[in-house]
């Protein structure tokens, strides 16, 4: 399992309350992934400490062997690949990068045979359903669904659900700096885990923003407890029965 697959598991679980009248409430913990994008693999360091979980560092236009990224403690770093070569994947591993981030459209199935690194998909725009249920034989760290520009519209809501219903992936989306808290937690509600912000102003105003989203909640039992089904000859036996008592 890769390290961004654990950071995900790790934002998407329901946090636990602590159990007694003296016991104090734990921190409150990110309830999303901010990943920040750049071209620079030395900007990884400075990225995190502006407040990125994760950094993806686009090498999908360079040639030659991938460049190392900066080490920084506790973050995890992917890299946006062209994988049109064999064994991309494989020297992507080698060079420190925990994931990869590629477009199936144009990637080459033998650059990606490596098994100990995470793997992101960039959503092709006219995926079918029964292309979307195939993905689960690709072991998907997450699908990244593109850009979501200004408020998000029911339609693009429910597109999200049926992605995620299709592929029991994480979502990651592109989200403007500009995002408000409530519009963060729809996207959250819509499965989206991982938000990806362009420039490291971007990331210093979305971990503020993340920071701020209230914890996850488990809905009501009665909520979730569906309703019974009785057969209509059942329930007319049992009336009868009644009856004649």
């Amino acid at each position: 399992m890769s390290k961004f697959l654990e950071k995900i598991r790790k934002v998407t679980r329901l946090q636990s309350q602590p159990l007694g009248f003296g016991a104090g409430r734990a921190a409150d913990e990110p309830t999303m992934l901010l990943a920040a994008r750049t071209g620079d693999p030395g900007a990884v360091a400075d990225l995190a400490r502006r407040g990125a979980d994760a950094v993806i560092v686009d090498l999908s236009k360079s040639s030659g062997p991938p460049s190392k990224p900066a080490a920084a403690d506790g973050l995890v770093v992917g890299a946006l690949i062209g994988a049109r070569t064999e064994g991309d994947a494989t020297a992507c591993k080698e060079a420190g990068y925990d994931f990869v981030v590629f477009d199936p459209e144009t990637a080459a199935a033998t650059a990606l045979l490596e098994e100990s690194v995470g793997y992101v998909l960039v959503l092709p725009p006219a995926l079918t359903d029964s292309e979307a249920r195939t993905l689960d034989g690709l072991q998907l760290d997450a699908i990244d669904v593109g850009t979501i520009g200004g408020a998000m519209t029911v339609r693009q809501q429910l597109d999200l659900r049926r992605v995620y219903a299709l592929t029991r992936r994480p979502l990651m989306a592109g989200v403007s700096p500009d995002v408000s808290v409530t519009e963060l937690q729809t996207l959250r509600d819509t499965n989206v885990a991982v938000v990806v912000a362009d420039s490291a102003a971007g990331v210093e105003r979305l971990r503020k923003t993340i920071d701020a989203l209230p914890q996850r909640t488990r809905r009501k039992d009665s909520e979730d407890r569906p309703t019974p089904l009785v057969p209509r000859a059942l329930m007319v036996e049992e009336e009868e029965e009644h009856d004649h008592d």
